[in-house]
């Protein structure tokens, strides 16, 4: 694969998939993310696309942060070692991205600032208050709905959700109620994409008191590696949009309503495709109940134990 060259007329692919939270090393559910999106990159390849592949690491979150510090690490430091330890699992499984993005770098940290200004120039994002129920692992406000349906719980963590009230900026979901399918009924609310009070993460250009919410900043990995904040007229026009986003099926709504709402309120087109794959399920040995494979249930097992099993 000659990364980088591409012929006159060349039809383009550009394929990424989810970007991970690097509280812990990647699992063999992750694993089965990439190798499914590697094997679309080298078939691509092979018949003569010019192939961009992305993948990445999602640091700027609370609770990498957490695991920093409860390591005794510098924040940046961590995320730096544990980038380097992700990589060491993809290319030991000879994964063959073309970039690797770290959200905490300064390239997607000035790819963040210029979206969201020209987001909120737009017209977009208007300063509020919000209230929610509030889930510490997903790193996102739950509904009314959700909560109930799930006895106060997280669905996903089965941890008890909490109330949280707080100064935000919204982003004006609303208004793109009737560009998007929605298969539910509750319809677009506007989303608070702001934290309030929080050292670690990309600072809101527009007030400095916020910085971005995670998951409007994650999204934004998949222009950061072909130039959106440093190469628009170059790399970007080149491969955006993205031919597929591989994701886990627990993370569609982000990808197919937001991420494209966003996208046109910066005046972008939409991703051509949004595969959301299933999960690696596990049975576990003292219940006999089949899970999914989680960090956050502790029953993970590393690519690696497999790579050494079987070199």
């Amino acid at each position: 694969h000659a990364r980088g060259l591409s012929m006159p007329d060349q039809p383009k692919f550009f394929v990424t998939t989810a970007i991970d939270y690097p509280n812990s090393r990647p699992h063999i559910g992750t694993a089965f993310e990439k190798l499914g999106a590697d094997v679309q990159a080298r078939y691509r390849r092979m018949e003569g696309f010019d192939v961009f592949f992305l993948m990445g690491n999602d640091e700027n979150t609370v609770k990498v942060s957490k695991r920093a510090a409860d390591l005794g690490l510098d924040t940046q430091a961590y995320c730096d070692d544990m980038a380097r330890q992700f990589k060491e699992v993809w290319d030991a499984l000879d994964i063959s991205y073309d970039i690797f993005i770290q959200t905490s770098n300064e390239r997607h940290k000035q790819c963040c600032r210029k979206f969201i200004q020209k987001v909120h120039d737009n017209g977009y994002i208007y300063k509020d208050k919000h209230e929610g129920w509030y889930c510490d692992g997903c790193e996102e406000f739950k509904s009314d709905k959700i909560h109930g349906e799930n006895a106060g719980q997280c669905p996903t963590h089965r941890t008890p959700l909490v109330r949280r009230a707080e100064p935000c900026y919204l982003f004006k979901l609303s208004a793109f109620q009737d560009r998007l399918l929605l298969i539910e009924n509750e319809g677009l609310r506007d989303i608070n994409i702001s934290r309030l009070g929080e050292q670690w993460g990309i600072h809101i250009p527009f007030d400095p008191e916020f910085t971005i919410y995670v998951w409007f900043d994650a999204l934004l990995t998949y222009i950061t590696g072909i130039g959106y904040g440093d190469d628009y007229e170059g790399a970007f026009k080149k491969y955006w949009p993205a031919d597929i986003h591989f994701i886990g099926k627990d993370i569609t709504r982000f990808h197919t309503a937001l991420w494209p709402a966003m996208l046109w309120a910066a005046g972008e087109a939409p991703p051509k495709q949004v595969f959301g794959h299933g999960f690696v399920y596990i049975k576990n040995e003292e219940s006999g109940a089949v899970e999914k494979i989680s960090k956050s249930l502790g029953n993970a097992v590393e690519p690696m134990e497999i790579v050494k099993k079987f070199s």
